[in-house]
């Protein structure tokens, strides 16, 4: 015959191991939380869209950046085809995809690429003899494609702004050497255009008080330019911007 006492041990014994058990795991839940907290720090700045809010329209509720659903990342097929690539990027998010090749099949040649593609799309990037497209070509080969497009120059923070908050993704021009990097051309018909060494086209998908987000087909990135730095970049080129859709 056995002592009551000692089946009351065991349960006793199975509730301190339990206790123990669980203290352990909540201590190894906290630690793994705070060893995580840079890298969702990290995550939130690399990819903006992830944790960050849409502002309300009508000026109520939270404030926010403004952030376009769909935006990606893709890598650029070609040397100098960083054009084509943001008016695939571009036409992507607004759900009417055209490839590189489809824009440039509408897209002429031409000295001027006021007028067309400038050089060897296979060329090296950054000189001017090999070079690239401004928007009015592209806008008038997204028509053709029955595609939306507006080119804009002259375009302010306020218009880039504008045509962000509507929805519209907007290619941009960025003179990534800087002012002192632009000089003079002119066609046989004495036409004047601008050329810029280091010239770069990106599309802008969002922005916030602080910066305005990127997505590069260059490097295949999504990245921010802070107001000043974009400005000074995108004020190179004359604020040349397509917006699409």
């Amino acid at each position: 015959m056995h002592d009551t006492a000692d089946f009351e041990v065991q349960p006793r014994v199975a509730r301190s191991r339990a206790i123990a058990i669980a203290t352990v795991a909540i201590c190894l839940f906290i630690a793994g939380m705070i060893a995580s907290a840079p890298m969702a720090a990290n995550l939130a700045r690399e990819w903006p869209f992830v944790s960050r809010l849409m502002p309300s329209r009508d000026g109520s509720g939270p404030a926010g950046p403004v952030v376009l659903p769909g935006a990606f990342t893709y890598q650029q097929q070609r040397p100098l085809s960083c054009e084509y690539a943001s008016v695939h990027i571009a036409t992507t998010m607004i759900g009417q995809s055209i490839s590189e090749y489809e824009i440039e099949a509408v897209v002429p040649l031409s000295p001027n690429p006021h007028w067309g593609f400038r050089g060897d799309i296979m060329g090296s990037w950054g000189n001017t003899d090999d070079y690239g497209v401004y928007n009015g070509p592209l806008a008038s080969g997204l028509s053709q494609l029955g595609i939306p497009g507006n080119a804009w120059y002259g375009t302010t923070r306020d218009d880039l702004t504008r045509e962000l908050d509507a929805g519209r993704p907007v290619v941009v021009w960025l003179g990534l050497w800087g002012d002192g990097d632009s000089f003079d051309e002119y066609t046989d018909d004495g036409t004047r255009f601008q050329l810029t060494t280091g010239m770069h086209v990106m599309v802008a998908y969002g922005y916030d008080d602080r910066a305005v987000y990127i997505t590069d087909p260059g490097k295949a990135v999504l990245k921010e330019y802070d107001w000043a730095t974009f400005m000074s970049l995108w004020n190179v080129m004359d604020g040349m911007a397509l917006s699409i859709g």
